[in-house]
């Protein structure tokens, strides 16, 4: 099982390189070496660990397939649920063409390789972090990617590449890409620093104390730098994040009732809604009310999002049709929605995409329950807790962002957490 473990770190250390290679042979290579790491995890498994992993990512894994099955039905050729698109290109071709919900079927392929890619990352990571020790060297893995793709972020800052005397000045895709990754980085990194005495592993308290301030610097330069380039997006969603690990934290240590720490966090959770509603963009939709954007990009976006049907319109939706109502942008910038809620929606449909949002709240509770009433390792669950609400923020504060890589750090976050939640007895240790 170490093999697999020195596998899933070496997985997540190359999320980096793949941010750099061309998105369809990024997919596939990540599809491809997921699926080696998700077979080698479970030949590798004791059945004792077994047993365990199926009832923790059982129910899990058993909820994500819906938005896989969603994407494989938004392919299959429906005429009478096909995107108006299909029509408009039949009678332009002249041709009877069998239209589908999606109307890129190879971006929403993409998007199911993606999704799967997920879950297997998850699984691995599962299978892997059920040992104390291996999922403390999944964490540090992430978090030493984090700051790697920090570095990158940097790089790509308006100020720097300025100061480097760059031609092109201005967001990038790929820059994007790397901001998950350190979005991912600030809670994980913080809670680690506060459990570094949980694993000493023969360290001495010299070394512990070094190690918890080497995470404490990772998290906090993790967040100047998101929030240097993503601005009052970015520093919402890690602030929403450090709020949430610190809280927990804090109920442990004060040995607080947990439906007290449930009414605390409740208390806090809607007075920060009613101050975000207070401030939201008047009339438009939901997805891009919050979001700190010019008020051109908002109001296209809001557009885009009433124009297309309520099944939405498969992966690539953003990529095809943006450029209609984003040309305001210039012919030569990337045309891009304003924030990745909305990129989601176009590609999903609501019912979708505020199912799978309900689907993370509960999931977020979930993993904050489970850090409450750990021992020595509630870090994990309390990190995939405080790295999906830090997500799920960002997704209505920040632009559209890439998916890779932080689909192999988000799952292999998850897969952690979901290993660590809850204890296992004797017998399933064995």
């Amino acid at each position: 099982m170490w093999n697999v473990t020195a596998f899933i770190c070496i997985l997540i250390g190359a999320s980096i390189p793949v941010g750099f290679i061309d998105a369809s042979l990024a997919i596939g290579l990540v599809g491809a070496a997921t699926s080696l790491g998700l077979l080698a995890s479970l030949t590798a498994i004791r059945p004792g660990e077994l047993s365990f992993l199926k009832r923790v990512a059982g129910p899990a894994v058993a909820v994500a397939l819906a938005p896989m099955l969603w994407i494989i039905v938004q392919m299959l050729p429906l005429p009478f649920w096909a995107h108006p698109v299909w029509k408009f290109a039949g009678e332009t071709l002249d041709a009877s063409l069998s239209g589908s919900i999606t109307i890129d079927t190879g971006a929403s392929l993409g998007a199911l390789l993606l999704w799967l890619s997920l879950l297997s990352v998850m699984i691995t990571a599962a299978a892997t972090a059920i040992d104390a020790r291996r999922a403390d060297m999944v964490t540090r893995s992430i978090v030493a990617t984090a700051v790697a793709a920090t570095l990158i972020l940097l790089l790509y800052s308006e100020p720097i590449k300025a100061w480097l005397g760059a031609a092109d000045v201005g967001r990038d895709g790929t820059a994007n890409g790397f901001l998950v990754v350190t979005l991912i980085g600030v809670p994980l990194s913080l809670v680690r620093a506060l459990d570094v005495g949980g694993h000493a592993d023969g360290r001495t308290a010299a070394q512990l104390v070094r190690l918890r301030w080497l995470l404490a610097a990772s998290a906090l330069f993790c967040a100047a730098s998101a929030c240097w380039y993503g601005r009052r997006g970015a520093a919402i969603a890690i602030v929403a994040g450090i709020a949430l690990v610190l809280m927990t934290f804090a109920a442990r240590k004060l040995h607080l009732h947990r439906w007290s720490s449930a009414a605390a966090a409740a208390a806090i959770a809607l007075i920060a809604l009613a101050t975000a509603i207070a401030n939201r963009h008047p009339d438009v939709a939901l997805a891009i009310a919050f979001v700190n954007t010019p008020a051109e990009l908002v109001q296209s976006t809001h557009n885009l999002l009433a124009d297309l049907p309520a099944l939405g319109g498969g992966a690539g939706t953003t990529a095809t049709l943006a450029s209609t109502y984003m040309d305001w942008q210039g012919a030569t910038a990337r045309p891009v929605v304003a924030t990745s809620a909305a990129a989601l929606i176009a590609q999903f449909g609501s019912a979708m995409f505020w199912t799978s949002l309900a689907v993370t709240i509960v999931g977020i509770a979930a993993f904050t329950a489970g850090a409450r009433n750990r021992g020595r390792d509630w870090s994990y669950p309390a990190a995939a807790a405080a790295v999906l609400l830090t997500l799920a923020l960002a997704a209505f504060t920040l632009p559209e962002l890439p998916a890779l890589p932080g689909v192999i750090v988000l799952g292999a976050v998850i897969g952690t957490g979901l290993a660590q939640r809850i204890s296992r007895s004797p017998l399933q240790a064995g």
